[in-house]
């Protein structure tokens, strides 16, 4: 047995001994090429798919990165959509006090600006609530406007709201006369009609396209805008016309309103 590996071993060392020399002398670069012809493709894609396996542990592995900042450009998103909704409507309320204040002055008033906060359309009694009451010097009576127009008069007041009955009310009334004639009469809600101006002498001249504006009261200043005549109604047997008026403003989208809280002399 012993023999058989030492026999073994000497076999061995003379291969070892023998491919030595022949590397040496040059003699094996022949098999060195065919080797590396047959092996070459095979060490190429074992390295190519160990790299594609690197590539795609990294891309998993940055999967969560992607993901959170992709939460992160929507969150930024979604705050940035905000702030413009935000600015769009600061715009919109600047515009409205500017316009507002044009108007005051020229009119000389004095004006406390409102929020509407409530809308109750549905109701035969049609009211706003709006976000200023007694702490603001509102008292019941006085006009509301927006835009220069008149929008209704405060009916009740508590500390830090109140409701305004809007014009188009079928039991409001308020004392006007047509702008260019001076046509007086009195001014009352028509729900989803406009309204209608009454009590017109019969000698009085009334045209249509004549503004209406308020004929002032204690609380209510004069010149304030109503509408436009729309229709004349004259009868020869009556005491009084009438005239069809379009209101002015779209009384259905009011959001900032002004009460008139005194008309300065």
């Amino acid at each position: 047995m012993q023999k058989k590996v030492r026999t073994s071993l000497v076999v061995a060392l003379g291969i070892s001994l023998l491919l030595v020399m022949l590397n040496f002398l040059g003699w094996l670069r022949p098999v060195r090429i065919v080797v590396d012809a047959i092996f070459a493709p095979v060490v190429r894609v074992v390295g190519n798919v160990g790299n594609s396996v690197a590539d795609n542990v990294r891309l998993f592995g940055s999967l969560g990165s992607i993901a959170k900042q992709n939460k992160d450009l929507e969150t930024q998103v979604a705050e940035l959509k905000q702030q413009l909704a935000n600015v769009k409507e600061i715009s919109y309320e600047n515009d409205q006090l500017r316009s507002q204040l044009g108007f005051s002055a020229r009119q000389n008033l004095t004006l406390a600006p409102a929020r509407v906060v409530g809308y109750e359309p549905d109701n035969v009694r049609r009211f706003v609530t709006i976000d200023r009451g007694s702490n603001s010097g509102v008292k019941q009576g006085m006009a509301v406007i927006s835009n220069g127009v008149l929008v209704g008069l405060i009916e009740n007041v508590s500390t830090f709201s109140s409701q305004v009955f809007l014009a188009a009310d079928p039991d409001f009334r308020i004392r006007a006369l047509g702008q260019d004639n001076r046509a007086q009469g009195t001014i009352k809600g028509q729900i989803g009609q406009g309204y209608v101006m009454d009590r017109i002498a019969q000698n009085e001249v009334i045209k249509v396209g004549e503004t209406i504006i308020t004929a002032g009261s204690e609380l209510v200043p004069k010149g304030i805008v109503i509408g436009q005549v729309e229709s004349v109604e004259r009868s020869d047997n009556a005491i009084f016309q009438t005239a069809d008026v379009k209101p002015a403003i779209n009384l259905n989208k009011l959001e900032i309103v002004f009460v008139v809280t005194s008309a300065n002399k």
